[in-house]
């Protein structure tokens, strides 16, 4: 704020009456009328009169502080410097500082002195926006068109002084870097082809040739850094282009850019990794057309070709973004969120769950201020790298360059021209990859060592030779030769917490004990204080204490090359280019707002220091997999590797596992922004000293469109080594470069060579995310069984919402669904003002509820989907005039129509002589993508009964049983052949066994026993050895069917109880009654006294006034049509059932009736004591052992809604035509009434 003439002005009377907080409030209101630039219209306000300058002056730093706080972005810095050190003289200094540098970059200057300066400002400003930095910069300072301007006409500046070519110099990194941050969708697909091309010739240098611009902090062959020395000595060799890999003199890296009032060390961003960004972020811009010979797709593709791309998997490849385009967030993005979520935005602590754009790049600030020593670990340094950040699905290409081209080139001395660059091929690269964490006191993998003891063996990702994985449940085992025992590896699985243990970790335990030794030095020199005597002992105690901690508080400062002796230069001793025109040496206008501003900074006791939280963990490993449709166009690979703990460097080695002549390629790259893995790949050698062929890659983050079933898969088995060395050879397809080469080739990248080293080491990381906070009322949770900072959540906003559990409607409710796992995250409630901020137009993210009830998907506990209603055709004529295939098409038909009436799960109890066909039919239903739409899908196969006890029936061989070989059931006599029975069904697929207790006589009213009750006892007790549940088909109640006496679990049909001594027993039993009165309503057309359907209806009013609940909704649907299986609910209700209880028994009572037998006794209340940690996902249990039936934390995400009045119109309610909302497994099947399938 300047002086002006102000000060000379009389006092108004009027304006001394008013308090000086009025005047600071309007003086407030008048800089922030512009919000973006400089306060233009205060300097005005100052020249009122000497009162309102002198209130002005007196509050000079508070009002600046104020006027920063509403215009600019401060949580990054809050988080990266802590919430002490941003004074008001902090935030007086930076508002000075950026809106001086904001007003000299709109002039387009780009010859200015300040130049580096206010690109450096600028860079920061990228780094910690929030959605108000980015709008400053580009909308109002215009940046974007400053990048262009440098890009034009100073990034090859000056290549004279070093042989050609380009420099790495700190603006020529800042502005590379800056083409990225500006960079938006529209620009991107609006750049002619002929800047484009500029651009990507400039930056061909950077990104093509890693021995001049190293993308890496720190050489990639070493894994355990810091190293003292780990710079050359003199007389190593060098390359044409120096020492290769490339050591960085700290002297010649760093920097001191002053920010908030403080000096601030920090290197440059890497040239070489932000060129390969830039570049292929340009090379992806290019439209493309797959080859027209190609085969369409893959169901035309000829399988005789092998792997081979289709059109298809061109088309696929071409909307993959390997470089997503930098996120400018928007001004007001606080304001969107929960009060929860802002007060964990505004704290000053670093967490996963933060939202905010400037938080995912908190990982790439540490690296900056922290990883410009290799030699030495900053005690002050921030998180590297966030565990979880690379586990999931990702894709983008690798460029692949002209072996010999790039051959020549980098053997070049002087740069050569641009056409003799060498062209390049693209790859795509679509991988899933899953995290492992090594949890103290566990024993991580020792670093392996190349041939000959020669550095960390980066070509086997830091692994010794010849180390083998197994997964094995939820860990990955590494035995490593040599060793007796495997290292264990915990599997990362978002929201779920790793098994650390402060009392064992050997962290926390030096941590305590050290912390426990001070406190006694304390307690001592307290006592001595007491006693009077000298505290000099005390002193030196403490000393020694504090020296035993390994953790220094405080940064220590590290030389910058202005105080060196050395005075470095490029060029000759006729020609110089000093580094001074290259790099910030020196900030003097910054240093005279520090002199002006910062009088009242820090304390000077002030100490700053970090205190991470230990997570236990000590090294991380990934490992990868290529999904069989992506193997089938693009080769099948496995990936395996590390991260180093040191700067976050990923690198991943990557082997072919069906194709011997294919190569083994090396990716190292870092993760920018947590979401582009960029950096750069390259063949294998045997030759360490030899430079190999590189080329740049770059992945992102997608969508999984499949996942299997099965746990993560392990890069190797257990009998391969993960080190087998294959010769290079083509990689297959590939798309050319975008510029000089058009069409698909094929290159056969060899090597021409590498290098490797040993040791071990701790993993410096993260441990916010171990355990994710309780999200906030109307967010939901963050957290999900796998998803890495993309996990895709759906939001379902409900007017009202069932609960099973406690029998209410819940109003206003928002669902967080997990579309990865298929399981609900979190329940909250919701206010009106929240859902003002909700966008309903993003079906992908949410769904608009609220005018309707929400409830759990209905099960079915009792179909036959391979019936079709007896008004249509008889049982007998469907079983032996309708073929196997036509029943099965039908079943497919039926399960569509029962998904989309609301059923999202279904038991079917017998095939009813379509022989094994409903477990090849749950296989097509099962799994996040199934092959047709349909419910959950439990199969009984075919029943098991006593022989002449079923049908169909010959008119002709009345003895014979079924019909041309056809039987409604298994046959089984005997207590032999009754286990055989169950044995073979069990080991065919079935979930459950159904067995025949009684059969009707033709003489109306009376069942009989069909099996003896040693025979009964023999199948229940062979399927309980099994672990398979029993249903038993029973008209007629008897005590031996309890489960109690040895009976069964589910008791279907019932329709006549003896007495109501027996219904007191079965209230009190486990068993679970499926009343069915749906089939004998639908099938009794008479409906008469004494009929089927009375003596149904009156069975089940009996029990109901006993009290009987352990019931379960399932109406036999088949005999009637599949769709109306809500009959059954309408029909409870109409009998006297109370509304609430029957979506009960359709909800969570189906779940209890269907679910498998580990979910019963002491095992099965274990599980559902771990279901809200999500532990129980389908990936990992399988489709039918996930728990549903209610909308809870960890439960399956079916859900149904109804836009019916269940109170009012129960039966309309619960109709198919009043369902408009189909979920199953988190995935939409029916929307605002129609199908989306």
């Amino acid at each position: 704020m300047h002086s002006y003439a102000s000060s000379n002005q009389p006092h108004s009377l009027f304006c001394h009456r008013l308090p000086p907080d009025v005047i600071l409030h309007i003086a407030l209101e008048l800089a922030t009328i512009d919000i973006l630039g400089p306060p233009r219209h205060l300097p005005p306000l100052l020249q009122v009169c000497r009162y309102v300058y002198n209130v002005l002056s007196a509050n000079k730093k508070a009002l600046m502080a104020r006027i920063y706080r509403s215009k600019f972005d401060l949580r990054a810095a809050q988080r990266r410097l802590g919430a002490t050190t941003l004074t008001n003289s902090a935030l007086a200094f930076q508002l000075k500082k950026q809106t001086c540098a904001l007003k000299r970059l709109r002039t387009g200057d780009i010859t200015s002195h300040s130049l580096i300066a206010d690109l450096w400002t600028a860079f920061i400003m990228f780094l910690e926006n929030d959605g108000r930095n980015y709008a400053h910069l580009v909308e109002y300072a215009h940046i974007d068109a400053v990048v262009e301007r440098y890009m034009d006409t100073k990034l090859w500046a000056f290549r004279e002084t070093n042989l050609g070519w380009p420099i790495d110099s700190t603006p020529n990194s800042l502005v590379v870097w800056m083409l990225w941050f500006t960079m938006s969708p529209e620009r991107l697909s609006g750049m002619s082809e002929d800047r484009r091309g500029r651009y990507m010739d400039l930056l061909r240098p950077f990104a093509l040739m890693p021995v001049t611009y190293y993308p890496f902090f720190a050489p990639d062959v070493r894994f355990d850094l810091p190293d003292e020395d780990v710079l050359p000595q003199p007389d190593d060799a060098a390359t044409q282009h120096g020492f290769f890999p490339t050591y960085r003199d700290p002297d010649m890296v760093i920097e001191h850019v002053f920010h908030f009032g403080r000096q601030v060390t920090v290197m440059p961003p890497l040239i070489g990794l932000g060129a390969r960004m830039a570049f292929l972020m340009l090379a992806e811009a290019v439209p493309y057309d797959p080859p027209s010979v190609l085969a369409v797709d893959r169901a035309h593709a000829d399988p005789a070709d092998g792997v081979r791309p289709t059109q298809a998997d061109f088309l696929e490849w071409a909307t993959v973004r390997g470089v997503k385009l930098y996120k400018p967030g928007v001004w007001d993005w606080l304001d969107a969120l929960s009060a929860a979520q802002r007060r964990l935005e505004n704290d000053v602590s670093w967490r996963k769950e933060l939202k905010s754009v400037s938080a995912s790049f908190d990982n790439d600030w540490n690296r900056l201020a922290g990883c410009y020593d290799p030699r030495h670990d900053l005690p002050l340094k921030g998180v590297v790298y966030t565990f979880g950040s690379i586990a999931g699905m990702f894709a983008g290409r690798m460029q692949i360059p002209d072996l010999f081209r790039y051959r020549d080139v980098v053997q070049a001395q002087h740069m050569p021209e641009l056409t003799d660059f060498p062209l390049v091929s693209e790859l795509p690269v679509f991988v899933r990859f899953t995290e492992h964490h090594c949890i103290d006191p566990q024993i991580p993998v020792p670093t392996g060592t190349f041939a000959g003891g020669f550095l960390d063996d980066v070509q086997n990702a830091y692994f010794p030779q010849s180390v083998q994985f197994r997964h094995v449940g939820h860990s990955l085992h590494i035995d490593v030769p040599g060793s007796r025992h495997a290292a264990r590896y915990e599997d990362y699985i978002e929201g779920k917490p790793n098994s650390h243990n402060p009392r064992t970790c050997r962290v926390c335990t030096f941590r305590q004990e050290e912390e426990d030794k001070r406190l006694r030095v304390r307690v001592a020199a307290l006592q001595r204080q007491l006693r009077g005597e000298p505290d000099d002992m005390a002193v030196e105690e403490e000393d020694v204490a504090m020296d035993a901690v390994r953790t220094p508080r405080s940064r220590s400062g590290s030389v910058s090359s202005q105080d060196s002796d050395t005075v470095y230069y490029f060029g000759d001793g006729d020609n110089r280019l000093y580094t001074h025109q290259l790099r910030l040496e020196r900030d003097r206008e910054a240093e005279a707002i520090v002199d002006e501003l910062m009088s009242d900074g820090l304390p000077d006791d002030y100490e700053e220091y970090i205190d991470n939280e230990c997570s236990g963990i000590q090294d991380i490993i990934i490992t990868g997999e290529v999904l069989p449709q992506h193997a089938e166009a693009w080769h099948h690979y496995r990936f395996y590797g590390r991260v180093r703990k040191w700067d976050g460097l990923i690198v991943l080695v990557r082997l072919p596992t069906l194709l011997p002549y294919n190569m083994k390629t090396i990716f190292r790259g870092y993760l920018i922004g947590n979401k582009n893995f960029v950096g750069s790949w390259r063949t294998y050698s045997d030759n360490p000293n030899a430079i190999p062929l590189e080329g740049p890659f770059a992945l992102s983050r997608i969508e999984e469109t499949s996942t299997p079933a099965s746990a993560p898969a392990s890069p190797t088995s257990s009998t391969a080594p993960a080190a087998v060395v294959t010769p290079a050879a083509s990689p297959g397809e590939t798309r050319s470069d975008p510029r000089l080469a058009r069409t698909p080739g094929t290159p056969r990248p060899s090597s021409i060579t590498a290098t490797s080293s040993s040791q071990s080491s701790k993993l410096d990381m993260d441990a916010s995310s171990a355990a994710p906070e309780r999200a906030t009322p109307g967010a939901g949770r963050s957290s999900s069984p796998r998803a890495g900072g993309s996990e895709r959540v759906m939001k379902i906003y409900a007017g009202s919402l069932f609960d099973p559990e406690t029998l209410q409607l819940q109003p206003r409710r928002v669902v967080t669904v997990s579309q990865l796992s298929g399981l609900v995250l979190d329940v909250q409630p919701y206010s009106e003002r929240d859902v003002r901020r909700v966008d309903f137009s993003d079906e992908n993210e949410t769904v608009d509820l609220r005018d309707a009830t929400v409830l759990p998907g209905f099960v079915d506990a009792h179909v036959h989907l391979f019936l079709h209603p007896y008004a249509e055709r008889t049982w007998d004529e469907q079983l032996t005039k309708e073929s196997l295939v036509e029943r099965t098409v039908r079943a497919t038909v039926h399960a569509r129509r029962t998904l989309m009436a609301g059923y999202t799960t279904v038991r079917d109890l017998g095939t009813e002589g379509a022989e094994d066909a409903d477990v090849q039919l749950r296989k097509c239903l099962s799994g996040p993508d199934p092959l047709i739409p349909g419910p959950r899908y439990f199969c009984a196969n075919r029943a098991i009964i006593a022989s002449g006890s079923y049908g169909p029936k010959s008119n002709l061989h009345l003895h014979q049983e079924g019909v041309e070989g056809v039987t409604g059931a298994e046959l089984a006599d005997g207590e032999v052949e009754c286990a055989k029975a169950v044995r073979k069904q069990v080991g065919a697929g079935a979930d459950w066994i159904k067995l025949y207790a009684d059969v009707s006589t033709k003489i109306s009213g009376a069942d009989i026993q069909t099996f003896s009750n040693d025979e009964l006892s023999v199948l229940v007790r062979t399927a309980r050895q099994l672990r398979v549940r029993v249903a038993a088909h029973a008209q007629t109640w008897r005590a031996e069917l309890l489960p109690e006496n040895g009976g069964v679990d589910t008791l279907e049909h019932g329709s006549n109880f003896v007495s109501d001594a027996l219904i007191d027993r079965a209230k009190a039993s486990r068993i679970i009654w499926v009343p069915t009165l749906a089939v004998f309503y639908s099938t009794d057309r008479e409906r008469g006294p004494g009929g089927r359907w009375d003596r149904a209806a009156r069975n089940f009013q009996r029990a109901l006034a006993r009290g009987m609940t352990n019931i379960a909704c399932g109406g036999d649907t088949g005999p009637f049509p599949h769709g109306d299986n809500a009959l059954e609910m309408k029909l409870m209700v109409r009998l006297g059932a109370d509304w609430r209880q029957v979506l009960r028994w359709a909800t969570l009572g189906g779940w209890q009736a269907v679910r498998s037998a580990q979910w019963e006794g002491e095992e099965g209340a274990a599980r559902l004591a771990r279901v809200a940690e999500l532990e129980e996902a389908p990936g990992a249990v399988g489709d039918n052992e996930v728990a549903f039936g209610m909308i809870r934390r960890g439960f399956a995400a079916d859900l149904v809604a109804t836009r019916g009045d269940l109170e009012g119109d129960f039966e309309g309610a619960v109709d198919k035509s009043s369902i408009t909302f189909v979920m199953k497994g988190g995935k939409v099947f029916k929307r605002d009434g129609r199908e989306v399938v």
